[in-house]
Formats: structure tokens, sequence, C-alpha cells
């Protein structure tokens, strides 16, 4: 294997089954080794190698970085379950970009989902990178209990218009993805203890009064740093996933590379609106945000 790397990893043995655990739901694969010294032996979807040797070494082999996946079987366990119950958090992505969708996530949080997001090395979606979040996305993508609502930039601006008021757009965004769950689970005769939201308003009532007679019955919990809580913080890293897969149809569309943030993208604002017309700013941006003055001042 041309450029190979090797590390080794020590642990204790009593840590084998959940270092084989977090492997596999990375999706490296079991394989035979009939040595009488090795614990196990997995395969990663790169073709890299993962030794488990009886004396507590685990040694990696291949052409691949594996500081992620190193980073992640280092990580010291956390004895969430002993206090968990299953509940629903409710995250954004896009409030704060200038370009493209608001991404509005509920995500429901079983005690198996809790296992294999801890394995995954779940957190707070704005500390991880783009590839990372969507290696972590595609891992959960097939996940049943998540409820997304995704604002394209039209919407965004019509409904801008119509509220006057970005968080209660928020709001009623937020409380329409709780219901969703809610409805769902309950028709599946599921049981969610209650509601976590990360608070964007200085209101405490700005979600609940958009709640509808279901939402209205479950406890809701919010909390600034909200993705301290597991199921806030799957809701984050999905909503983030969902995000970037709607950016790249839209820079896809247009064959445009739009920037993230709100901060140095007047450029290419003001690139895109010769491009493609002032009429089509509104289909792509915010428009609600202050940036867009300077950007239409030329034209």
């Amino acid at each position: 294997m041309s450029n190979q790397n090797t590390f080794t990893v020590e642990f204790e043995q009593s840590e084998f089954q959940k270092i084989k655990d977090t492997l596999i739901v990375h999706k490296w694969i079991e394989e035979e080794d009939g040595s009488q010294y090795v614990a196990f032996r997995l395969r990663s979807p790169r073709g890299s190698i993962a030794i488990m040797y009886f004396s507590g070494k685990l040694v990696f082999q291949g052409s691949e970085d594996f500081t992620m996946i190193i980073s992640s079987l280092k990580q010291k366990e956390k004895r969430l379950e002993d206090i968990f119950k299953p509940h629903i958090g409710v995250d954004e992505v896009g409030k704060g970009d200038y370009f493209g969708p608001l991404v509005v996530v509920s995500c429901f949080v079983t005690e198996e989902f809790l296992k294999r997001v801890k394995l995954l090395g779940f957190g707070d979606s704005k500390k991880f990178s783009d590839g990372k979040i969507e290696n972590l996305f595609n891992m959960v993508k097939d996940y049943p209990y998540y409820y997304s609502s995704i604002v394209n930039p039209k919407e965004y601006n019509e409904m801008t218009v119509k509220y006057r008021n970005a968080s209660l757009l928020l709001a009623k965004q937020h409380s329409l993805v709780i219901e969703k769950g809610l409805k769902d689970l309950e028709s599946k005769k599921i049981e969610c203890e209650y509601v976590v939201i990360d608070q964007f308003s200085m209101s405490k009532n700005r979600v609940s009064d958009e709640l509808g007679s279901l939402g209205k019955k479950y406890k809701l919990i919010q909390y600034h740093k909200g993705e301290s809580d597991i199921a806030v913080a799957c809701a984050s890293v999905i909503a983030r996933g969902i995000f970037l897969e709607e950016w790249k149809k839209m820079n896809d569309k247009y064959d445009f590379l739009f920037p993230k943030g709100a901060s140095n993208v007047i450029e290419n604002a003001k690139l895109f609106v010769s491009v493609h017309g002032r009429e089509e700013l509104p289909n792509v941006a915010k428009i609600s945000f202050k940036t867009t003055k300077e950007v239409l001042s030329l034209f």
C-alpha cells in the first residue's frame, strides 16, 4: 500500500467492545484473522486495516488520515444513558448566512440512537468542518425520527415581509418541526418525554406561543448553548447536513460559488447580480439583511 501510515493506540481490555462498536458504526467491516494474538481485525471503507491485539495495542495501517477515528476512540465514556430519557431536540442552521436557506430540524433521540451517535462523536455542529458534517450526516441519514423544514431564500424573504420579525419566523419553523415530530411519534405510539430547543429569543414564550394543541401538551425546555443536550446536538448536525446539500444544489444551479456567513459576501453578491441580475438575488439571498443595500448600491 503506497504512502502507508501506521499508528498504534493502547487500550484496556474492558474497552475492546466499545472500540469495535465505534469502528463498525463508522462503516469498518470485521474480517477473519487466524492469529492467536489478535482480538479482532477490521477494514475501513477506504481499505485501511485496524488490528486489536489482546495486549491492548490497536494498530492502524493504511494511506488515510486516522486522526478523526482515533479521536473518537479516545473520547472518555460518559454514562449519559444512566440519566437519559427519549426526547426531541430542535436546532436551526442558516439564519446567519446571507446566501442559502434556513433549515430547522427536530430530532427524537431514542436510547439506541443515543448509543449510535455517541460512538460517532456527535456534538455542536458549529465546531465541525463541512467534511465531518457530511460524513456524520451520511451515517444517520436513514434514521426515521428527524423532521425538517427547509425555507429557501425566496420563501424566507416572503415570510420576512409577512411576519416583519425574524424571531417570529424562526419560532414558527421551530413549532412546525416540533408538531411534525410529535404527531408522527403519537401515531406510532412512541413516548416522548419532553422537547429541548436552543434558545434564540429573549422571550421564552416565543416558541411555546406558536405551538399547536399537541405541542402545548409537552414540557418545553430551552436554554442557551442548547447543543450540550444530545438531541439538540443531533438536530444541529442533521440541519447542517441538509443545509450543505441544499447549498451544493444552489451552487450547481447557478454555476456560482456562494460564500457562507454574512461577512465578506458583498463582492460575491455584486458579482452574482452582475451576472444574473438583481431580480434573481431574492432567490439565493436573505435580502432583509443590511448587506443587500450595499450590494445593490451600484445597480
